[in-house]
């Protein structure tokens, strides 16, 4: 099982995140980072799946690292 978990309160608006992976990641009305489908904790965005698809890849272009990945509730990324 993997965790996706975005840091709200850093984004600074890039869209690394949406044109590496637009499937799990969009760019909300305030042009911050959102999960497609996720649930808002405190103010991160988090997503559980079974398949990180590019979550990865997302978490990887990230310029200031607010994307986070865990598989089995470890961080990998």
């Amino acid at each position: 099982m993997f965790k996706l978990v975005v840091e709200r309160d850093g984004c600074t608006s890039c869209g690394s995140c949406e044109d590496v992976c637009p499937e799990l990641f969009e760019l909300d009305e305030g042009s911050i980072a959102h999960i497609i489908g996720s649930k808002r904790v405190d103010n991160n965005d988090e997503l559980e799946t079974e398949d990180e698809k590019c979550g990865i890849d997302a978490a990887e272009s990230c310029p200031v690292m607010i994307i986070h990945v865990y598989e089995d509730g470890v961080e990998i990324l």
